[in-house]
């Protein structure tokens, strides 16, 4: 029998005889809470039994040998997901901070417009304030409700909310401008 052959049907039979195990394995992790997929989670196990079979690494004992490849595959993903997390995070509060600075500035240039507008976004509460301010950077509803880590229903509660807040405040100043957030 082919070598390649041998080690496709004991890769085989490993999963088949496995396969509940590592579904639970993973499951204990709930990988969904992090946006990880458990199937991707899968089938990275199945690729490190089979590297593992590969290399002729005698496996003793099963069940002990694939919840450590379950535990490290999904410790590696969850790192790989922090990291790629802290770095977006990271972008989008440097994007933050430098607008910040920006509505600090925009008082001296005579645009009398966009200073009601800070004043009365500046005037909400913290909550719609902060998604007003990332609305008005250019960011979506899913983009701000990652960022914050809250659902996007409450989200767009608070934008829109925060939005009419300050056309309430813009009409009062007799500002209307309907067709911008109509």
């Amino acid at each position: 029998m082919d070598w390649n052959k041998k080690k496709e049907q004991e890769l085989e039979l490993i999963l088949n005889n496995f396969s509940r195990l590592i579904k639970i394995h993973v499951q204990k992790f709930d990988p969904q809470r992090f946006g990880l997929d458990p199937d991707d989670i899968t089938q990275d196990i199945k690729i490190k039994i089979w590297k593992i079979l590969h290399n002729e690494k005698e496996i003793q004992n099963y069940p002990s040998y694939i919840r450590k490849i379950v535990n490290s595959s999904v410790i590696d993903l969850l790192r790989k997901w922090k990291r790629e997390e802290a770095v977006l995070s990271a972008e989008k509060k440097k994007k933050v901070a430098e607008t910040k600075n920006g509505y600090s500035d925009c008082a001296g240039n005579g645009d009398y417009l966009k200073e009601y507008v800070i004043e009365a976004m500046n005037s909400l509460i913290e909550s719609r304030r902060r998604v007003v301010r990332l609305h008005l950077l250019g960011m979506n509803i899913e983009e701000i409700s990652a960022f914050y880590c809250w659902s996007q229903n409450k989200t767009r509660n608070l934008l829109y909310r925060g939005l009419k807040d300050i056309k309430k405040i813009l009409k009062k100043k007799d500002i209307h401008y309907e067709n911008k957030w109509g």
